[in-house]
């Protein structure tokens, strides 16, 4: 999904495109209608962190070769 949406330059992706979408899992989708009214800076400091923290999880489980 995410590389679907990011392939599009011309078109940002947006939450209802997000919320729309029938491959976007449906925790993705909970978390971002909570965090729709939140501080978009924030939310995306947030993202990042939650971000760089499942990738070294993900890198731990898989020996380092994700």
């Amino acid at each position: 999904m995410a590389d679907r949406l990011s392939r599009d330059a011309a078109a940002a992706p947006t939450i209802e495109a997000l919320l729309a979408d029938p491959a976007a899992s449906f925790a993705v989708k909970a978390v971002a209608r909570r965090w729709a009214a939140r501080d978009c800076v924030d939310a995306a400091a947030d993202a990042r962190m939650l971000c760089t923290i499942f990738e070294a999880v993900a890198d731990q489980m898989l020996g380092g070769v994700s």
